[in-house]
């Protein structure tokens, strides 16, 4: 018999490894499913398991790819799970029989593994040329560890998505440029070092950009980057913005504007007009240093912005709409998120522009970032800034990103920024199980994995790295499970502070021995707060300051500072 058994992706190999593992040590194979694996059972007859096995190709094949593991029961763990197949199976069979239900018909390899004694069957599937559905006409598209339908619109975004259609490469039929806008292009090129780009000839400059169509015209990029506004208005009605500021929300607009300028003028206007309005707070860190807390961190409100203005549907009707107040940030953006991006994954998934040139054109004068298109970007910045991170939703025919106002947390900002190694201080995933490990006590990979947009096995690596750096530890009960439980350690307790706040209701024992000790000397200060409950100097401070808000303590002498500053009781201090 010929043999099918072909080699598999490296990348999914160890993917395939590490779930198998995971279910001989106790996980149920559906929690390590993922948008790249699934496991499938025998079903009752051949001619059926070939069916389901030919719908999860073709369901993995209209999306990013991945493995099918067949001889796996789906909700048994351990070696009770790993039910192998039948010898009525072979791996010719299988390669046949997906062929000869998916239209067009697709070969894909299949390998051989023995788990157990058992054998199983490794379906890899490669993203596909173009578009699958099964025998009956059914195509659909993989969607987190779950096949959804995928109905022809949704397949010309997919389209768009993968470079095969780009509305932004047409010609737009205008011929000629705005003079300011090409200078700011040419700005924007020289701050990027590429000088010599940034010199050429005007018309140059455009083809090197890729801004000029086959015909001589501009493309639709094109004229949304360096056109006249009145060009715009004519040949792309759908291009427009708004920005709107309330100085609360539902009262009335004490500032607006309308536009359809170029893209990047726009991008300038809306970004100056919400850092203008943006509340400032100076915060001191350790060493002396003291940083500027913003309640719309610049960075994060240049990606967003870029991001809705280069990523919406110019074949859809509606503008770019921003509304800021201090309590939010909502940015409106027309047209439904690129195909296979959900709210859901849109930190984690790969970069599918859905105007691909006008995204690498303002890549290439770093107006925007390429990978993750700024998403990731925005989320660091916020979660640095002690903030939580953007929230999106999407309604088919809009989509909105939400930013929460306010300053960011004391405590985390002082944590990140003087106690978190470097690699984790930026890390999203490190930074984001921390946060959720401020209002939660204990964590689990299946917790986490939803969080940072991966699989449940990816979830554990992420805690598995701040277990490395004794941020984290497994519960005793669940150390030896497959994802144990993961808490807060106490040094990670004492440099969050007043981050945590169970931490703060648990030490109801804390306080208590404040007021014994107030009622006892009658004063306190920073420095015996770290004598008594072994703190550093900062959480010592948030302490005290949550203390003096409450109206339990007050300060002795009103404009002293420092860490030597004495309290005494305040009005609401506790009798006895």
């Amino acid at each position: 018999m010929k043999n099918y058994a072909f080699s598999i992706n490296l990348n999914l190999v160890s993917l395939i490894d590490e779930a198998i593992i995971a279910v001989l040590e106790g996980a149920l194979p559906r929690d390590v499913e993922s948008a790249a694996l699934d496991f499938k059972q025998e079903a009752e007859t051949v001619k059926r398991t070939l069916e389901v096995l030919a719908d999860a190709v073709v369901c993995f094949a209209n999306s990013e790819g991945g493995v099918i593991v067949l001889g796996v029961a789906d909700s048994t763990s351990g070696s009770a799970g790993i039910v192998g197949t039948s010898p009525t199976l072979d791996a010719s069979t299988i390669v046949r029989g997906i062929f000869d239900r998916t239209k067009p018909a697709l070969s894909v390899p299949v390998a051989v593994r023995e788990v157990e004694g058992r054998t199983l069957y490794e379906i890899t599937v490669p993203a596909g040329a173009t578009f699958y559905s099964n025998a009956k006409g059914t195509a659909t598209r993989r969607v987190n560890d779950a096949c959804v339908p995928f109905p022809p619109d949704e397949q010309r975004q997919a389209l768009a998505s993968r470079g095969v259609y780009d509305w932004s490469a047409l010609p737009s039929g205008v011929s000629r440029y705005d003079e300011a806008e090409l200078l700011r292009v040419r700005r924007l090129l020289r701050a990027a070092d590429k000088t010599e780009l940034a010199s050429a000839e005007p018309w140059a400059l455009l083809a090197d950009l890729r801004l000029v169509a086959s015909d001589g015209s501009l493309t639709n990029a094109g004229l949304l980057v360096v056109g006249d506004e009145a060009d715009i208005t004519e040949h792309i009605p759908t291009h427009g913005f708004s920005y709107q500021y309330r100085t609360s929300t539902g009262t009335e607009a004490s500032f607006r504007f309308r536009g359809r300028r170029a893209i990047l003028a726009a991008a300038e206007q809306i970004i100056e007009a919400i850092e203008t309005r943006t509340s400032i707070s100076p915060l001191n860190v350790s060493g002396g240093v003291q940083i500027q807390r913003q309640d719309y961190p610049p960075e994060a409100v240049r990606e967003l912005a870029v991001n809705a203005l280069v990523h919406r549907d110019f074949e859809a009707e509606g503008s770019v709409d921003i509304e800021q107040t201090p309590q939010s940030l909502r940015i409106v953006s027309p047209g439904g998120l690129v195909h296979g991006v959900t709210a859901q994954n849109i930190l984690s998934h790969p970069s599918t522009p859905r105007n691909r040139l006008l995204l690498e054109t303002v890549t290439t004068l770093q107006v925007a970032e390429r990978t993750g298109q700024g998403i990731d970007r925005a989320y660091r910045a916020l979660l640095r800034a002690g903030k939580k991170p953007p929230t999106f939703s999407d309604n088919g025919t809009s989509v909105e990103a939400l930013v929460p106002g306010g300053a960011g947390n004391d405590a985390f900002i002082r944590f990140v920024r003087t106690q978190l190694p470097e690699s984790l201080a930026v890390d999203i995933e490190a930074l984001l199980i921390l946060d959720t490990l401020c209002v939660q006590r204990r964590v689990a990979a299946a917790v986490v994995a939803p969080l940072i947009q991966r699989s449940v096995i990816e979830g554990q690596r992420a805690l598995e790295r701040l277990a490395t750096a004794e941020l984290v530890s497994p519960t005793r009960r669940t150390a030896s499970a497959p994802f144990p439980n993961y808490e807060l350690t106490s040094t990670a307790l004492t440099g969050l502070g007043l981050a945590v706040a169970y931490h703060r209701r648990a030490e109801g024992g804390v306080e208590d021995k404040t007021v014994e000790h107030l009622r006892e000397y009658g004063s306190i200060t920073n420095q015996t707060l770290r004598r008594l409950f072994d703190m550093e100097m900062y959480p010592a401070r948030d302490m005290l300051r949550e203390l003096q808000r409450r109206g339990i303590i007050e300060k002795l002498e009103r404009d002293a500072r420092g860490p030597g500053v004495k309290y005494g009781p305040g009005p609401n201090f506790p009798t006895r």
